[in-house]
């Protein structure tokens, strides 16, 4: 076997184990318990964001650093997209957020 096929077997072999830790650890820190009210909701959204950004910003610099191999192309696309749509939901939840917690007083 090749190095990249044992790559791709130890990968769908340890793929359910990962899952498996990153839904105990979820579960653990409680984002799967329903919000307690609207600002932990929110909370809870840029905390998710904030990850997705740190996954999929690598991805994209090693895709761009390499070219973008091929089919790998639509993969970046979709990368970037992910990218832009996580990064808008967490900019809209920290504003209403900021709402929430700094009303508008009248004069």
């Amino acid at each position: 076997m090749s190095p990249a096929s044992l790559v791709l077997l130890a990968a769908a072999v340890a793929a359910p184990a990962v899952a498996f830790l990153v839904y105990r650890l979820a579960r653990g820190l409680g984002f799967l318990d329903p919000p307690a009210d609207k600002q932990h909701e929110y909370r809870r959204t840029i905390v998710v964001a904030v990850y997705a950004l740190l996954l999929f910003l690598p991805v994209l610099f090693y895709g761009f650093g390499k070219r973008w191999p091929g089919a790998w192309g639509l993969f970046g696309i979709a990368t970037g997209l992910a990218l832009a749509v996580t990064s808008a939901v967490a900019i809209r939840s920290a504003f209403v957020l900021w709402r929430i917690r700094h009303p508008k007083t009248r004069l």
